[in-house]
């Protein structure tokens, strides 16, 4: 009788120790995927709605639209309107026809440098994971041997600083109509080298992005010059018609 009640009594501790690293190993498992999936839904939430910002910025540049709003759900995630960064054209004679600096607006965990999150810049949508960084959308670019148009998106902060937002609350990212102006049209003789300053991450959608946008254009099979880890991205190309112009854009988080 009594080594049956013990064998009752290990039977049980069996059984419970078995129940209780079952449910264990599923909690810990099963919430990790759970974050994550939580994860990547908040994000494919923002790049939703930089998608939808970038469609506002089109009415502001292109369709002279005076002034739009983005509505956007930050769900325990950072907005972030940043420091700015440079885009250069330059000559072969050494002249600069075109320099611009804007800001980036970024949707993600971590602030400006993300682990994952979406950025637009340069009226650009860029989504960034883990694995690296893809352009979902491209700038208001068009190359072409014959012609070449690049028009910058420039933002700039209404505040004259960075702008940040955090949490579950809800934000609008409201921009204001500046100036557009022509900064080049120029016919050029030699090579035309552009240059981009981003984050590193971002560096390698942007050079996909131009490596795409000028194979076939002379001079080089290759244009873009190999990423150097410091976020520039620097293509060299040839066109007979050079026309550079930028849009200003004063935004705000609210």
């Amino acid at each position: 009788m009594t080594d049956r009640a013990v064998s009752d009594v290990l039977s049980f501790v069996l059984v419970f120790s078995l129940i209780t690293a079952s449910v264990g190993l599923v909690s810990v498992v099963g919430l990790g995927s759970l974050q994550d999936a939580r994860n990547a839904e908040r994000i494919d939430n923002g790049e939703r709605a930089f998608e939808v910002l970038a469609d506002n910025h089109g009415d502001i540049v292109h369709g002279g639209a005076p002034s739009r709003a983005t509505e956007i759900k930050l769900a325990e995630t950072t907005l972030t309107l940043g420091d700015t960064s440079d885009s250069e054209v330059t000559l072969e004679n050494g002249s600069v026809p075109g320099t611009v600096e804007s800001r980036s607006i970024t949707f993600g965990r971590s602030g400006e440098s993300l682990d994952s999150g979406v950025v637009y810049e340069m009226g650009a949508v860029i989504r960034v994971d883990r694995g690296g960084a893809a352009m979902r959308r491209e700038p208001p670019f068009y190359f072409d041997e014959d012609r070449t148009v690049i028009h910058y998106v420039a933002l700039e902060s209404r505040t004259g600083d960075v702008q940040r937002r955090s949490g579950s609350t809800t934000v609008l990212v409201r921009g204001v109509r500046g100036t557009t102006a022509v900064l080049a049209h120029e016919q050029p003789t030699g090579n035309v080298t552009l240059t981009v300053d981003t984050e590193p991450r971002r560096a390698a959608a942007w050079k996909r992005y131009l490596d795409d946008e000028l194979d076939g254009m002379s001079p080089a099979a290759t244009p873009c010059d190999p990423l150097a880890g410091n976020g520039t991205v620097s293509c060299t190309f040839r066109t007979d018609d050079l026309r550079i112009s930028r849009t200003t854009i004063r935004t705000s988080i609210d």
